[in-house]
């Protein structure tokens, strides 16, 4: 996402989602919808691990905010993943300079490298903040693999939607 109107657009549009997701659509006990983490992904590459947590945390807190949850759960969850974006972007995006410039040139494949430890580290962190001990460490788990296989299908589909205009716009 290069123009930050669009960012704009889509983080509102994203941010409205996760709290109708949260105060109307009622899931299950195992699984926790997480849209507005791309926001998180589709920083700009260049950004530093200060303002990744800084914006993680903003995010996090709107969420928080605009659902139904505990305040706090979401913002913390968003500043870890927002402290561990920098390194793990570093080590998983290709080494060509052209492709490391932006996340829209990144590919799909490269992304779901870059986006599915960050899923994890976000699903980690609210999950054992939400349960705070009092769950079985069983529920706990089937809990993070649900989630984060649901989480990075769709991380993977917003990535899709995000950059196919362009992609198109590269074809012809």
């Amino acid at each position: 996402m290069k123009s930050p109107a669009k960012y704009t657009v889509v983080a509102v549009l994203l941010l409205l989602a996760q709290g109708a997701l949260d105060n109307y659509v009622p899931l299950s006990v195992y699984l926790d919808i997480t849209l507005c983490l791309f926001l998180l992904l589709a920083l700009p590459v260049k950004w530093g691990t200060v303002p990744s947590m800084a914006s993680g945390f903003v995010i996090g807190l709107l969420v928080d905010i605009l659902g139904n949850g505990i305040i706090g759960m979401s913002s913390a969850a968003m500043t870890a993943a927002g402290l561990c974006r920098r390194g793990i972007f570093n080590i998983t995006a290709p080494k060509e300079n052209e492709k490391r410039q932006s996340i829209d040139s990144l590919g799909l494949r490269s992304f779901m490298l870059y986006a599915a430890p960050l899923v994890v580290i976000y699903l980690a962190v609210y999950i054992l903040l939400d349960s705070s001990g009092f769950r079985p460490v069983g529920f706990c788990l089937a809990r993070l693999g649900i989630s984060a296989a649901v989480n990075i299908v769709l991380t993977a589909l917003l990535y899709v939607i995000s950059t196919g205009n362009s992609r198109k716009r590269r074809l012809r």
